[in-house]
């Protein structure tokens, strides 16, 4: 049996341990959440998790879209950039299919034709976990432009209200200065 037909047999067992996998890198209180919830509205950290999750491990044993793949990958990273978590630990989400695998598949990886399709397939599993770290990258470079646009939204009203500031739109006059000393 070749191995993308064993792990398309095993895919449900595959993608939950994957899944828990991931959620042991929560705190246990928010992975008992995320674990006993998954509803988009209610607990949309858990939806989006699973949906990337089934998403990626759906991408690697079907016909690859690098779209999809980028889309079910942000799924997951675009959540763990706002948690903020290192980069390091973001992305070690991905690496952890890889454990998933070898723990559901067990014993069949011991065959070696298996295990050298595994070792190949490994590496699509390393590409997706570059990608994630360059999407994750992308998303802590929009927040932080964000968090500087609202400093400075902040700054420019501080200014306005203690009248040290000019503004054309409101007819406003310039603060006076006193030159002379």
């Amino acid at each position: 049996m070749a191995l993308k037909d064993l792990l398309t047999e095993k895919k449900g067992q595959i993608q939950k341990k994957w899944y828990h996998l991931i959620l042991e890198t929560y705190p246990p209180e928010a992975a008992a959440f995320f674990k006993k919830n998954r509803d988009q509205f209610e607990n949309p950290v858990g939806a989006h998790l699973g949906e990337g999750v089934e998403g990626i491990l759906s991408q690697l044993l079907g016909e690859t879209d690098e779209d999809q793949v980028k889309h079910y990958i942000d799924r997951i990273v675009r959540i763990r950039a706002v948690q903020d978590f290192t980069p390091a630990d973001a992305v070690r989400v991905f690496p952890l299919l890889k454990k998933a695998i070898r723990e559901v598949l067990g014993e069949e990886l011991e065959d070696l034709a298996l295990l050298k399709e595994f070792l190949a397939f490994e590496e699509q599993i390393d590409e997706i976990t570059l990608k994630a770290f360059e999407i994750y990258h992308s998303c802590r470079e929009r927040l932080y432009h964000m968090k500087v646009e609202e400093w400075k939204s902040r700054m420019y009203m501080l200014l306005r209200k203690a009248g040290l500031l000019y503004d054309e739109r409101e007819g406003s006059l310039p603060p006076q200065t006193n030159m002379m000393g």
